[in-house]
């Protein structure tokens, strides 16, 4: 039997468009990659520009994800202690620089 909404949360929102977002993100990154590996033969300009656009599919698959877990955990911490959020802040923003720094990584800057 299917429920019926006459309206949706934030959280369900949030989760099925990331969940759309970020599989086509990976989905389309994962296809470059292998059409990257069956064609060792093209100029290497070529094939950094492919990874380029690689880091750029996971970067986006990545943020999608975390945008779809942030809000549901902190719904988790809005009402408890002062602990609780500053752990949640620390880690949303260890994601999210280890997210860049991948990003940077993958796009050969450092």
């Amino acid at each position: 039997m299917s429920r019926q909404y006459s309206s949706y949360t934030v959280t369900e929102v949030c989760a099925f468009w990331a969940i759309v977002i970020s599989g086509f993100a990976y989905l389309l990154g994962g296809l470059i990659k292998f059409i990257t590996s069956l064609m060792k033969d093209i100029a290497p300009r070529t094939i950094a520009l492919m990874n380029n656009i690689i880091s750029i599919m996971v970067f986006l698959g990545n943020l999608a994800l975390i945008v779809a877990v942030a809000i549901p955990a902190w719904q988790f911490v809005k009402y408890r202690k002062k602990a609780w959020k500053v752990v949640y802040w620390i880690a949303l923003v260890g994601f999210a620089l280890g997210a860049v720094l991948g990003l940077l990584g993958g796009l050969g800057i450092f």
